[in-house]
């Protein structure tokens, strides 16, 4: 879904090898996969309060079991789905299946197929389809007590039926309108509902960029507390929906979102957004900088710390591999002054994020993305 499997036979290659940055990754990610193998099956039952995702804001880290619980659950699926198309080891496709019906299927823990809470699940049900996506097919999907792939498939066209395509703030278009066009696509790539595919991204082209200015930055974004992290949370939705268009670019009748341009000139609207946020990742007080005069609207709320400058990392570390610009290299190297750390909710992410330098670990979608997008260019030669 988000990896050409001959990109990942490339990486193995280069990680028999021991070449860098693959094979320091591959020792990170396969550290998560045993951790997933003896994972303890998660759902939004284990709360008590039904069927439905409920999770609260990040004010009351109580109330948000079942957000941790999607994020864990993705991670495991995700990675247990790449292990098993990296190795071919059917242990690793059955354990997937098993922590996927749980959450979808099983009549006792599923998750109703309804948008609750809407960015928490935008930021973690795609993990888990690229993890189904990676055992599609798979002899495990007959074992007693596991439902079908069928009924995964109509749990996902219900889901994204109920989540729609309306721009979902008072502000405008915002990330959250790109992270949701991003679920369309990785959805419908799952359902191989190509025209539902094709609309998502163009729904991307055409309503996804509205904030962009020819300066680069996000105008709805910037209003917000923490603005500098909301631009890169945004960037990181439209990288994210552009890989998918990369890997199904001839299901498209349009440019990739990565060639997708909204002014004129040679620069891409996403290559215009990196290039703007770029000398600030290493420098966030520089950001806060440009709001002279109105300061709250590039303010760092609580500064820039080690988590926001890990998801800024592992951006960069996907843009580095499709533009080959040398500063993004620069950029995902940049540790930058953390003004605190803020604790994450998944113990592998918080490696990243206590070891600034690569591997880069993205805590929404891609997980170990040194692993599966680094330099893919340098993988032919």
């Amino acid at each position: 879904m988000f990896i050409h499997l001959d990109t990942l036979a490339a990486i193995r290659s280069r990680v028999e090898t021991d070449d860098s940055p693959w094979a320091e990754a591959y020792e990170a990610f396969t550290a998560d996969v045993q951790n997933a193998m003896s994972a303890t099956p998660e759902s939004v039952t284990d709360n008590g309060d039904g069927h439905e995702f409920k999770a609260k804001g990040p004010e009351d880290p109580e109330a948000r079991k079942d957000y941790v619980a999607a994020i864990r659950t993705g991670d495991w699926i995700r990675d247990l789905g790449l292990a098993y198309q990296y190795t071919g080891s059917d242990q690793y496709a059955e354990k997937a299946i098993e922590l996927l019906d749980h959450w979808f299927l099983d009549s006792e823990t599923r998750m109703a197929p309804v948008t609750t809470n809407s960015i928490e699940l935008f930021i973690t049900l795609p993990k888990m389809w690229w993890g189904a996506e990676l055992v599609r097919g798979h002899d495990g999907w007959n074992n007693d007590g596991v439902a079908s792939e069928a009924d995964l498939q109509e749990w996902i066209r219900t889901f994204l039926d109920d989540v729609g395509h309306e721009i979902p703030t008072s502000f405008g278009q915002q990330n959250i309108f790109n992270w949701q066009e991003m679920t369309h696509a990785a959805g419908s790539v799952y359902l191989r509902d190509w025209d539902q595919f094709r609309n998502a991204i163009q729904r991307n082209r055409e309503d996804g960029f509205n904030q962009l200015r020819e300066d680069g930055l996000l105008e709805n974004e910037i209003v917000r507390a923490s603005s500098l992290a909301y631009s890169l949370y945004a960037a990181k939705a439209l990288v994210t929906a552009a890989e998918l268009s990369r890997v199904y670019v001839d299901r498209l009748d349009g440019p990739t979102l990565y060639e997708h341009q909204k002014f004129s000139g040679d620069t891409g609207a996403i290559e215009r957004i990196l290039d703007a946020h770029a000398p600030y990742v290493g420098d966030p007080e520089a950001w806060e900088a440009l709001g002279e005069g109105d300061p709250e609207r590039f303010a760092n709320e609580h500064g820039f710390p080690a988590r926001k400058q890990e998801a800024a990392s592992s951006l960069y570390e996907v843009a580095y591999s499709y533009y080959e610009k040398d500063t993004y290299l620069e950029t995902l190297k940049q540790s930058g002054q953390p003004v605190k750390n803020v604790p994450t909710y998944a113990s592998a992410q918080q490696a990243a994020i206590n070891d600034p330098d690569r591997p880069h670990r993205d805590e929404r979608i891609l997980g170990w993305t040194t692993f599966t997008h680094g330099e893919r260019f340098r993988l032919d030669r």
